[in-house]
């Protein structure tokens, strides 16, 4: 394994550049970036070397021209957050912007870890994000709650929907299909049913034709089409609105629920 044994050597020795450039011969043709398993191996070498600066060595990483290397800082901010809690929101909102999609979406597992074990200082953060011009902000807001969610905490749940529907009337590709399909429908109504299938009856009165399509999508997936009994008054409702964008995500979810139970 030639790339860890130089790697380990640049770490010793410090060198930001070295440690890149053992990490860059691993790169994939497909990702343009070293494979997950080896930025994993690179991320443990460097939280089990005894640096004397760890905030300056992560902020190098993620302020380093080379995708894998930003990829690998935005995890190791999680590490430093408490001591350095202005640097690593600013660094994060950085990157959270990248033009490489692989960076953007460690950035948003960074934000989903800094969620869920510093709730009270990051999230609203997030919130702040989720007004942001950029549409590469919103989504990371959408990722970061649908990553935290896992952690299963209750208190999250009601500050996670009030930040979600911030963003439901949200028309950014980017941001929609990830939003109903796949945060709520896939994550936060596994984790917290009640809790979502209750604010859905609050959200099914605002008649905003996306608001509507991200109520719809939620269903559209194998996890959200289970709650299709629980949520028959909403589906009955959506299945009235005839405008095309609204009638084309309820066709989808009917199609899902009919699969489910076949």
């Amino acid at each position: 394994m030639e790339w860890k044994a130089k790697f380990i050597k640049a770490l010793e020795q410090q060198s930001i550049n070295e440690m890149v450039n053992a990490l860059e011969l691993q790169t994939t043709k497909h990702a343009g970036t070293a494979p997950a398993n080896v930025k994993q191996q690179a991320i443990k070498l460097i939280r089990g070397a005894r640096l004397v600066n760890p905030f300056l060595t992560t902020s190098k990483l993620c302020l380093h021209e080379s995708p894998t290397a930003q990829e690998i800082g935005a995890i190791l901010l999680t590490d430093v957050y408490l001591d350095h809690t202005t640097d690593v929101q600013g660094l994060l909102y950085k990157l959270a912007d990248s033009p490489n999609w692989e960076v953007r979406e460690w950035v948003a597992s960074a934000c989903g870890v800094l969620v869920a074990q510093y709730f009270d200082t990051f999230f609203p953060e997030m919130t702040a994000w989720s007004k942001a011009s950029t549409e590469n902000h919103r989504r990371a807001v959408v990722l970061a709650i649908m990553y935290a969610g896992k952690s299963r905490n209750t208190e999250f749940i009601e500050p996670f929907l009030n930040t979600l529907e911030l963003l439901l009337s949200d028309r950014s590709r980017y941001v929609r299909d990830n939003l109903g399909p796949f945060a709520i429908g896939s994550a936060l109504i596994r984790y917290y049913p009640e809790q979502v299938l209750e604010r859905l009856q609050s959200w099914m009165k605002n008649e905003n034709e996306q608001v509507r399509w991200n109520i719809a999508m939620i269903f559209s997936g194998a996890e959200g089409a289970k709650y299709a009994s629980e949520a028959e008054e909403i589906l009955e409702t959506l299945k009235s609105d005839q405008r095309p964008y609204v009638k084309r995500a309820v066709n989808k979810v009917l199609k899902a629920i009919s699969k489910i139970r076949e």
